[in-house]
């Protein structure tokens, strides 16, 4: 049995990680969940923090991951290539592999994954479903064998952008392993012109109608059963999801539209975790989009300073960073809906559930649950679950009542910040959704 964990690194992903554990971030073709699936051949259980644990996990107290005999492969949900895993999982029992912790922490080891008996994980559950990997790691080494591996791990939001690109390309190994074969092997529309074939990896159901360009001279293209409409324009190296639409697109180099995506206008250097819209004109350059986001038309973000100079971001916990980075665009967590005509500042960060309209520049930083553009208002959770549960349905998905009490939780841990931006609902006249164009 493979078994993701999160650890305390998941605090340098925020917002993002509101709602989704650290190993369902899309970054490559998939995300770490789904490319162990497809690596393994069995789908991992998860332990993560306790509110996502009944809608992504194995539940907030998950003792029957140690009900079997058999050992227990443990994996860092931060991890990214995992071919280690593949080794990890014939190795003894009671096999660590570590790794180095990063920039900054020099020296430092982290828990990259385990190889344990069920007696000897049932020592460190508690800490694992704390995300205290380090605590494990500590306790664990008196009865391991210490294993030291090179491995990448996302260990700001930044990462997922600047290692898509290579991610993408070591994920094709695992494409031709699944059966898929490059368009030189395979018949391609006459009026889709393909450049470097043997790097476009085309799913038998996709739908491409012409005139279309595919550029894979500076890297792979992944179209999984996607629609692509005429005149879209998509340069390696680019993956598409399975049900997305590129809508006469122009989607640049080191992109990932994930799956049920509508697409359009201008997108580079990008990752859309899926389920997501930005379906007009418009720029994305160098950002990241959660699931269920809806960005309005002719909305924008800038990824690059008139200086030339590095861009800072805000993290929650950690204040501003600077991200080594000049060029970076914006990061949206899940369930943020933009208006039209807004622009964004490099470095953006939109937390989870926000609803920003009807001004020029949006703030750089705005918290989980926030309304408003002129005046911001805490977003009322009743509606902002209203909203979701229309949306979601328009994809032929239901909001579970676990998917529901989640958000919830999510709600009520973030309210410390907006306490210095927003009103809150609660006594005062709620504005209209009419007011909004999305």
């Amino acid at each position: 049995m493979i078994v993701l964990f999160e650890d305390a690194g998941y605090r340098a992903l925020l917002p993002l990680v509101q709602a989704r554990p650290v190993y369902e971030l899309r970054c490559g073709v998939w995300t770490l969940r789904e490319r162990l699936e497809l690596q393994m051949g069995v789908p991992p259980q998860g332990i993560c923090r306790p509110h996502l644990a009944t809608v992504f996990g194995a539940g907030r107290w998950p003792l029957g991951l140690l009900g079997g005999s058999a050992p227990l492969t443990f994996v860092n949900g931060r991890a990214l290539h995992a071919e280690w895993v593949e080794q990890l999982a014939r190795e003894d029992a009671n096999t660590l592999y570590v790794t180095d912790a990063g920039p900054g922490v020099l020296g430092e080891q982290l828990l990259l994954g385990a190889r344990l008996t069920p007696a000897l994980a049932s020592a460190v559950l508690a800490d694992l479903l704390a995300q205290d990997a380090s605590r494990a790691l500590n306790e664990l080494r008196r009865f391991c064998r210490v294993v030291e591996v090179a491995a990448e791990l996302l260990t700001f939001p930044w990462d997922i952008i600047i290692k898509n690109g290579a991610q993408i390309g070591r994920d094709v190994a695992l494409l031709e392993r699944q059966g898929w074969r490059s368009a030189d092997q395979a018949a391609v529309p006459p009026h889709v012109i393909v450049h470097a074939p043997e790097q476009v990896y085309l799913h038998p159901e996709a739908r491409l109608d012409g005139p279309i360009v595919l550029d894979a001279r500076g890297g792979p293209i992944v179209i999984d059963a996607a629609h692509i409409e005429p005149f879209s324009f998509i340069q390696g190296p680019a993956a598409v999801g399975r049900g997305a639409l590129i809508s006469s697109a122009r989607i640049r180099g080191e992109t990932t539209i994930g799956p049920v995506c509508r697409i359009g206008g201008e997108v580079e250097a990008s990752v859309v975790q899926g389920y997501a819209n930005k379906h007009h004109d418009g720029f994305l350059g160098h950002s990241y989009l959660g699931a269920w986001v809806n960005i309005g038309a002719m909305t924008t973000n800038s990824d690059l300073k008139n200086t030339y100079g590095n861009i800072k971001v805000v993290l929650d916990g950690l204040g501003q960073v600077d991200s080594g980075q000049i060029k970076l665009g914006a990061f949206l967590a899940d369930h943020v809906k933009l208006g039209i005509g807004l622009h964004l500042n490099g470095g953006s960060m939109i937390g989870t559930g926000s609803n920003i309209f009807g001004v020029h520049f949006a703030p750089k930083t705005v918290p989980a649950f926030t309304w408003g553009g002129e005046v911001f208002r805490e977003y009322q959770i009743d509606r902002m679950i209203g909203v979701s549960r229309k949306v979601m349905g328009r994809r032929k998905l239901v909001l579970t009542p676990e998917m529901e009490t989640m958000l919830r939780e999510v709600f009520a841990t973030t309210r410390g910040s907006r306490a210095s931006m927003v009103e809150p609902a609660e006594g005062r006249a709620a504005m209209s959704e009419d007011s909004i164009a999305l």
